[in-house]
């Protein structure tokens, strides 16, 4: 214990020592030399089981000379394990201790060293102090910027040496150094501890340390297997190298967009548009613009810019396709110069469609944002081709450019649009830089070590090498503190599939996931005002994604490889980092799951059908995904059939949850008690109503409706029919619509809205289904919800769905004449009957009483909360409150 009556703050310095005793007595002489007038010090030398007489003789005499010099010895355990050991010994011996400071036994300190980073430390609330490095012996320098950046720390190089001053508190904490040997970055590794605990540092250039370097050293030995060393890193620290903490940093210390409002000229720099943007003036930005031309080690510039109002972001965020449209527009700056927004207005759909102009073509019409690449405009101001540039904001545009149109439901109420468009905004930004007397100092650098740090301007590059995907999705955690899921489909229209999926996501939103759709091959998305808002943010990528397609190699059946030709990148930056993914049956993202989950993803595949070939062998999504069975977690199956399909070929039963599907629209109360009131009745006409619902193709069972309905005339049963659905699928060469209509059916085109599905129910006795081959078909619950009674082929698992003739009239029959009969026969029964139908229909209305969502995906929302874990909660840990640890960011200057 320390009895020092000294009042000045205790500076630990902390010197490991092996092999290195003929230099260790330079490197104390050094330290006690320093000048101090604000602190004072310690020294404690850690020996780690150095065996040379010459280091105990030394050391015996250096601290029987100065009561300061602690020693302590131990038995080898590396760098970390010897700096560990001082660490420990200066918490239990030295408890006044403010700070530590690390002074290797081959290096030096200058007499100033030590009281210039304590008074920075103390100055600043930074976790530690760091300086630049200069080397002696073999001759080398190098500046490491001026400000502190997470990001460039985790994504790019180790950036601070280990000989910083370092807060007392970082070791109060918990954190110290890793002491395994095959870890050749271990003060890399230190320093990642802690950022994740919450620290950052902050550089001072007041002062340096002298740095012994020789030809040859650990430091080169470690860089020799520099990819071992990294992966160790990542591993060590997932949370920090996860996309959404990367993202967060990059917002705060290097944001990629420069956003340029029309209404008063504002500025903003930001990369997640959740979150609060850093907040400048056009004044700010010229000289950041020309410093990071000259420094751009030190300055940040964004690598994007855009222009465009407010109002325009306020609808886009509104609209939760913002950070997709932000994914858009970068991968579209690189094909063209400049990138058009057009919004427009469709209550029916969310659409994202873009389209490219040569140069020299017409403008199409007033754009609501204009987006750029900085290295456009460097480019042009280089060049001084601002009459060029210019042109945007003309009839004719020769730039090359891009035009973006993004259409979703707008909002009712609308904020007017001003009357300064965004390329005015845009060409008085760059001609504000242009003309600015700063750029006379163009590629001037005033720091005088040679630049060690990549540009700034350059990080969202090294970010999508890090995630090894571009673009970057620019989202960070959740500030809600919410775990995310990611869902993808391959298309999103009203087929059952996507609203299973959409019901899933919903489920997941009650239980507090931040939800994400991913239309995964197509660029648009009906709008089914059901599920309209179960998703937080609604993604859309359709380049480089095939549907289907691949070596058809296993089992005789397609499966895609990472080796085909997909847009890996857009994938991979997009889907990385989040809790939870969800594939329904999009068959190219399979190959990619076993690297999402290997990053800390739980994954799990939702299967809903087993597809029949023309000669009825079995094909289609399960296939493929039993093929990368191993990659996922959990696997979802609308059925106890398929979950034992599954099975059989390999997949635990554990891993399966078998959910059975609900009916996709809630009927209001009124309205169904309306409905009921009507079929409770005896009706006037007394005509038996049949109902056919779904596309007039063979899968669906089209032909064998028709021939229903032919015998049904022929034997002069009294019944009304209607058709509703189109032929989507071209498998005849005639027309069913007109088929049906000459069997006097009325044919309708398909209908979508709740209202109108409740309509044509509502309307219906008997809803007919002589399907070929099923999952677990929605439209089954959806009629017995209104007790519309369901006649069906007991394929796939209908028979889950319908206990015959207590909530519907199964068809049990292999061939197309048998169904036929029997489908004639039971509804013959019926119509003659109607004695018959009334019971089952009761029985409808109590099965689908007993029906809810929630209830069929309890069991696996039960395992998401054991297995998923909440990523954004690391978020409160690393990004501590900026009032005791804000260091500044480098867009600042």
């Amino acid at each position: 214990m320390s009895s020092n009556s000294d009042p000045r703050d205790l500076v630990a310095i902390a010197m490991p020592l092996y092999g290195h005793a003929a230099l260790a007595l330079e490197a104390l002489e050094s330290a006690l030399a320093s000048d101090l007038e604000g602190c004072r010090i310690a020294i404690v030398v850690s020996v780690d089981g150095d065996p040379r007489q010459e280091t105990f003789d030394q050391l015996l005499l250096y601290s029987g000379a100065h009561p300061d010099i602690h020693v302590v010895f131990g038995r080898n355990a590396g760098p970390g394990g010897a700096r560990n050991r001082a660490i420990n010994y200066v918490l239990e011996n030295l408890p006044e201790a403010k700070a530590v400071y690390f002074l290797d036994a081959d290096n030096r300190v200058l007499p100033g060293t030590i009281e210039t980073l304590y008074r920075r430390l103390h100055e600043s609330g930074a976790g530690w102090v760091y300086t630049n490095i200069d080397t002696f012996s073999v001759s080398w320098r190098a500046h490491y910027g001026n400000q502190y950046s997470r990001l460039v720390h985790c994504i790019t190089d180790n950036i601070c040496d280990t000989g910083s001053m370092i807060s007392i508190e970082v070791f109060q904490e918990g954190v110290r150094f890793n002491d395994d040997r095959q870890n050749g970055f271990e003060d890399w590794e230190f320093w990642l501890s802690c950022v994740e605990h919450g620290f950052v540092g902050t550089p001072c250039h007041d002062t340096t340390f002298e740095y012994r370097l020789r030809a040859e050293s650990r430091f080169k030995e470690a860089n020799r297997d520099r990819a071992t060393s990294v992966s160790f890193l990542r591993k060590r620290h997932k949370a920090l190298f996860q996309r959404p903490m990367l993202v967060d940093f990059e917002h705060e210390e290097c944001p990629r967009y420069l956003f340029a409002r029309t209404e008063d000229a504002a500025i903003s720099f930001f990369t997640d548009p959740t979150k609060q943007p850093k907040r400048l003036r056009l004044d700010d930005i010229i000289p950041a613009f020309w410093a990071s031309t000259g420094e751009p080690d030190n300055v940040h510039f964004p690598p994007f810019v855009m222009a465009g109002s407010g109002a325009t972001i306020d609808l886009l965020l509104r609209s939760r396709m913002l950070p997709n449209v932000l994914c858009h527009l970068e991968r579209l700056s690189e094909k063209a110069n400049v990138v058009f927004v057009h919004l427009g207005n469709d209550a029916t759909q969310r659409k994202i469609e873009p389209t490219f102009l040569d140069a020299g073509a017409q403008h199409l019409g007033q754009p609501d944002l204009i987006f750029i690449s900085t290295a456009l405009l460097r480019d042009v101001i280089r060049n001084n081709a601002l009459d060029w540039f210019a042109s945007i904001g003309t009839q004719q545009v020769w730039p090359t450019s891009a035009v973006l149109n993004v259409r979703f439901p707008f909002p009712r109420a609308l904020p007017r649009r001003t009357l300064i468009t965004p390329q005015q905004v845009m060409i008085n930004c760059v001609n504000a830089i242009a003309t600015s007397p700063l750029r006379r100092t163009a590629g001037r650098r005033w720091t005088w070590r040679p630049a060690r740090l990549m540009p700034y301007s350059d990080l969202h590059k090294a970010l999508r090498t890090e995630i090894g995907g571009s673009p970057v999705l620019p989202l960070g955690h959740s500030e809600a503190g919410k775990k995310t899921a990611a869902l993808l489909v391959p298309n999103a229209s009203f087929g059952g599939a996507e609203k299973v999926i959409y019901a899933a996501s919903r489920e997941l939103r009650a239980a507090g996931y931040e939800t994400h759709l991913f239309v995964l091959g197509t660029s648009r998305m009906d709008v089914i005002d059901e599920f309209d808002s179960s998703f937080d943010y609604v993604h859309f990528w359709d380049q480089g994604i095939p549907a289907w397609g691949g070596s058809g190699s296993f089992l005789g059946q397609d499966f895609i490889a990472d080796h085909h030709e997909v847009d890996w990148g857009a994938l991979k930056g997009q889907l990385s980092g989040f809790d939870l993914v969800i594939n329904n049956h999009v068959m190219a993202m399979h190959p990619l799951i076993a690297r999402l989950r290997s990053e800390g993803t739980r994954t799990a595949c939702y299967l809903h059908v087993v597809d029949n070939t023309p000669f009825k062998r079995p094909a289609g999504q399960p296939f493929a995904a039993i093929a990368h069975e191993h990659c996922y977690d959990a696997f979802l199956t609308c059925s106890e059939q398929l979950k034992f399909y599954l099975h059989s070929f390999g997949v635990p039963l554990e891993k399966i949850f078998a959910v059975p599907n609900g009916a996709s629209f809630s009927v209001p109360p009124k309205v169904l008690a309306d409905v009921l009131q009507v079929r409770r009745i005896e009706r006037k006409d007394d005509r038996l109503r049949l109902l056919y619902m779904g596309r007039l193709d063979q899968q669906k069972g089209i032909d064998r409706l028709a021939a229903t309905i032919a015998e049904l005339r022929a034997a002069h049963v009294s019944f009304d029919a209607r058709a509703i659905g189109g032929e989507i699928l071209a498998d005849a060469s005639f027309s069913w619509t007109d088929r049906l209509k000459e069997l006097g059916v009325d044919v309708r085109p398909p209908v979508f809205a709740s209202r109108d599905l409740i309509k044509a129910l509502g309307w219906a006795d008997v809803l007919i289904m002589p399907s070929r081959w099923e999952g677990a078909p929605l439209m089954i619950a959806e009629a017995q919800q209104l007790g519309c009674v369901p006649i069906a082929t007991a394929v796939g698992a209908v028979d889950e769905l319908i206990v015959d003739r207590e909530d519907g009239i199964l068809i049990d029959a292999s061939s197309d004449p048998q169904v036929v009969r029997d489908m004639v026969k039971a509804i013959a029964e019926v119509s003659r009957d109607r004695n018959l139908l009334a019971p089952i229909m009761e029985g409808c209305l109590r099965t689908a009483a007993r029906r809810a969502w929630s209830n069929s995906f309890s069991e696996f929302l039960g395992w998401c909360d054991g297995a998923v874990n909440n990523s954004s909660l690391s978020r409160a840990k690393v990004i501590r409150a900026r009032d005791t640890s804000n260091t500044g960011v480098a867009a600042a200057g």
